[in-house]
């Protein structure tokens, strides 16, 4: 790390320094920081680019970000959603506020290591509904220098916005760049937040059920168009809504959500999922048939399309056929 930063300082002070050598320099030099999670963030977005910095490629494959085994998944500790408590998750979260949408986090507790969720609960009449059907114009992930924390859905100002799952309202008001942002705590431990709407429909500590409209959509804050900002947290720390939903079709990926923690974030996985590192010469088509799945189901999962260039050494979460 020492002899890195010496040799960045002596490029800087160069008058032509190469500046594609110097960013993935930099780049270099954060990745060696990162946590799992972060990494694979980034990672992901990487491949994405027109241009992958190559050079780079051997030191980003070094990430740790490993599936828990299933022996894992199996002694994981499954939250209990009928805690007693006043307020969803209450004895999970402790205080409850309706002031900071941002109260609990960003970092992850130290006393979790592998939950799992359930994230509905049909013999409780608990359900799901997608908040919006439209296009995503943005995903989770890193974009333009920093990470996105949700995915952004096209709409029609005054269109309906639904809550994903039943829980109450935590937070409803105006909240800087988020715009009018709903905030909802659900009972399987995630909350939902709903941001650049145009009208409330819900006020703080109202239940709600899923599908249940908790605003109309809008541009409010900063917002170049109308769209729906979407984010899932647990605890504070935002997960990436694909690895829940198919946002696609608006189906779950699963009944159950696999979340263990790393040293900054949450690693999240739909239940029954696992990585697959692409080898030279592979496809979307073979990866898919090899594992029993659709070339849809690793795009959606993945956040890629069909025309992606997959790149040797690749992380590529998967779902495998049921039994």
């Amino acid at each position: 790390d020492d002899r890195l930063a010496e040799l960045l300082d002596s490029l800087c002070s160069v008058p032509d320094a190469p500046a594609d050598l110097v960013r993935d320099l930099r780049l270099f030099q954060r990745i060696r920081s990162m946590d799992e999670e972060h990494m694979v963030l980034l990672i992901d977005s990487l491949f994405e680019l027109d241009t992958v910095p190559y050079a780079l490629i051997n030191e980003i494959n070094l990430y740790a970000s490993e599936l828990p085994s299933q022996r894992e998944v199996d002694g994981g500790g499954l939250l209990d959603w009928h805690d007693g408590a006043d307020t969803p998750m209450g004895s999970l979260y402790g205080a409850w506020n309706t002031t900071n949408p941002n109260a609990y986090g960003p970092a992850p507790d130290p006393n979790d290591s592998l939950l799992l969720l359930k994230l509905t609960d049909p013999d409780w009449a608990c359900g799901f509904s997608m908040p919006i059907e439209g296009i995503v114009t943005s995903r989770f992930g890193w974009r333009d220098g920093r990470n996105h924390n949700g995915v952004d859905i096209d709409l029609e100002v005054w269109d309906p916005v639904r809550s994903m799952f039943p829980g109450v309202v935590r937070f409803s008001g105006y909240y800087g760049s988020f715009g009018r942002l709903v905030v909802v705590r659900h009972h399987n431990g995630l909350e939902s937040f709903y941001a650049h709407l145009h009208r409330f429909k819900v006020n703080v500590g109202d239940v709600v059920e899923a599908g249940q409209v908790v605003g109309l959509g809008g541009s409010s804050g900063r917002s170049s168009g109308s769209h729906l900002h979407f984010e899932l947290r647990f605890k504070g720390v935002p997960i990436d809504p694909g690895r829940v939903i198919d946002l696609s079709s608006g189906q779950l990926q699963a009944d159950t959500l696999v979340l263990k923690r790393t040293r900054w974030s949450y690693a999240a996985y739909p239940r029954g999922t696992r990585f697959h590192t692409v080898e030279k010469g592979e496809h979307l088509y073979a990866i898919a048939e090899r594992y029993g799945t659709s070339i849809h189901k690793l795009c959606e999962l993945n956040g890629i399309s069909r025309r992606s260039i997959l790149r040797v050494g690749q992380q590529l979460l998967v779902a495998e056929a049921g039994p």
